[in-house]
């Protein structure tokens, strides 16, 4: 059927049609692989996965309609060509999908899942785990002494397999008429913080900082939102740009704010990152992870007096802008870039007993 063909060393599963995130990891992981040299597979629900696949030439299945009714069937399909298909990771986050994967790739010799439920029935079937940062492994290293989950956990981070990494931009902290502009992507909602983010701008703005905010993404708190900026008189300061594109928009920023209330992880901060944008996040799971070494600003969660204040520095102390700027660029080439990436899988595999032979496919320009 689908997999007649598939002699991949490595496929990704994405068993979901939901977009962001988690699907734009299944995408840098299949990438990384590539990259690194080892063939690798994105199957995936998501319309948004597989273009963002297609376009970094990434080998993709995808039935967006008609996936999660034939996963019975796609699932005797794997487990058929068990033996060739090879170690198989799976990012999964919901139960029944979960379990069918869990059943199907049993067998295999090894295999890896993400994104951890606690409702999960079928944690046990998987053998292995990545978790996403430092303190991902050590909640999955807890749960693995309980007996709630099985064998081995090591740390693959989420990669930013975009357009992103492409773009080689000189990036000014302060723009030739003099603004100060704010951005925050991500679904509009209570747990993002985009709220703060207004309140935060509304204070910049009386100590006289020429501050402006663009907020990309949809979401269920749209109208909140303008409700707020139009009461603190930010109307006319705030941008609502509905859904855009990533580097697009990243690009006319001059600082990132993601001040997430949760966050398991931030793939956007990752891409932040790549674009050498100064960043400034909430201490949230994910983002006090990926913001080692200096390479971006944690504040408390739920502050926006301290996020005020850290904007307000960034706005004034261009020196303070520029190094972070800096140590954001090193920090995703060092750890984000996509063949990074693709080394930590090919190590995490091993580190799970798994013969991982590498061939060398024709590498995509985004890889060189």
């Amino acid at each position: 059927m689908y997999f007649e063909n598939c002699i991949m060393a490595v496929v990704v599963i994405h068993a979901s049609r939901d977009s962001g995130g988690i699907a734009n990891a299944s995408v840098s992981h299949t990438h990384g692989l590539i990259c690194a040299g080892v063939p690798a597979e994105l199957w995936t629900a998501s319309e948004s996965a597989a273009r963002l696949a297609r376009s970094l030439n990434i080998p993709v299945v995808q039935h967006p309609a008609v996936f999660e009714p034939l996963l019975p069937l796609l699932t005797s399909q794997l487990w058929r060509r068990r033996n060739d298909v090879g170690p198989v990771k799976a990012v999964l986050h919901q139960s029944a999908k979960s379990r069918w994967w869990g059943w199907a790739m049993w067998p295999n010799a090894v295999h890896a899942v993400r994104f951890p439920n606690r409702k999960l029935r079928s944690r046990r079937l998987y053998k292995n785990w990545l978790a996403m940062s430092t303190r991902h492994a050590e909640t999955l290293s807890a749960e693995r002494t309980l007996g709630l989950i099985k064998h081995r956990v090591a740390i693959v981070r989420n990669g930013a397999s975009q357009t992103i990494a492409q773009i080689n931009i000189n990036k000014r902290t302060f723009r030739a008429d003099g603004r100060f502009i704010i951005g925050g992507l991500g679904a509009l909602s209570h747990r993002k913080g985009q709220d703060l983010l207004i309140v935060a701008l509304k204070k910049l703005r009386d100590q006289g900082i020429d501050a402006y905010l663009r907020l990309g993404g949809e979401g269920e708190s749209e109208q909140d939102l303008r409700n707020q900026a139009d009461a603190l008189g930010m109307t006319n300061h705030v941008e609502f740009l509905g859904w855009v594109e990533a580097s697009a928009f990243l690009a006319s920023l001059d600082v990132f704010c993601l001040p997430s209330r949760h966050e398991p992880f931030g793939i956007v901060v990752v891409e932040a990152l790549a674009m050498g944008l100064p960043v400034v996040a909430s201490d949230t799971y994910g983002p006090a992870n990926i913001l080692e070494d200096g390479s971006g600003i944690i504040v408390p969660i739920d502050d926006a007096a301290a996020l005020a204040d850290v904007l307000a520095r960034l706005a004034i102390d261009r020196a303070l802008a520029e190094k972070l700027s800096k140590a954001a660029t090193a920090r995703s080439q060092n750890a984000y870039a996509p063949e990074a990436v693709g080394r930590q899988l090919i190590a995490a595999f091993r580190q799970f007993g798994a013969d991982m032979p590498v061939h060398n496919p024709a590498k995509t320009n985004f890889c060189e």
